[in-house]
């Protein structure tokens, strides 16, 4: 039987609801439908929260490799736990010199609610974080490793329902070398 939102919420200040799609509504890109509001998005949370109580949390699982091309925008996705997603996505320019412009993110319930652009090089060639955003919690480090100059996701992520719920996950996306 699936967890009363009372109780799966509780500790949870109601104001974060609409912080949280103000970030939404503030990382939307064109083509995206409409503004979403705090209720929908915690509606949205309740849903996905209360199924995979039912359903039990699947292990973290790649959406989106990498093609491994060279000089074009390359996005990926990994669903973490529950209603919590990390993505981005980078374009590789190969050599000694290599670089990579890349951006990484957040979402909760499908939507973004927190997004970094960086670049990457054989001198800074990893960059983490460690974000805590109302109901979803995470670290997450992104990197190019290796002389095939593969890119590895790592961290850990975590969605509130009743107690912390979490998952690791270290997955390599693809490789440009």
């Amino acid at each position: 039987m699936a967890t009363d939102p009372s109780t799966g919420l509780h500790g949870i200040d109601p104001g974060v609801w609409e912080q949280l799609a103000k970030a939404i509504n503030e990382h939307k890109q064109d083509g995206d439908p409409g503004t979403t509001t705090a209720e929908e998005l915690k509606q949205r949370y309740i849903a996905e929260a209360q199924r995979f109580e039912d359903q039990g949390v699947a292990p973290p699982e790649v959406t989106q490799r990498l093609s491994g091309e060279a000089d074009k925008w390359d996005p990926w996705e990994i669903k973490v736990i529950g209603p919590a997603s990390v993505y981005g996505g980078l374009e590789f320019s190969g050599g000694a010199n290599w670089v990579a412009r890349a951006e990484a993110g957040i979402k909760l319930s499908g939507k973004v609610i927190w997004s970094e652009g960086f670049n990457l090089n054989p001198k800074l060639n990893s960059i983490s974080w460690e974000k805590s955003l109302g109901v979803v919690w995470g670290k997450l480090t992104v990197g190019i490793y290796g002389d095939n100059h593969c890119l590895t996701v790592s961290g850990e992520g975590c969605y509130w329902w009743g107690k912390w719920r979490c998952a690791g996950f270290n997955e390599t996306l693809g490789c440009f070398g």
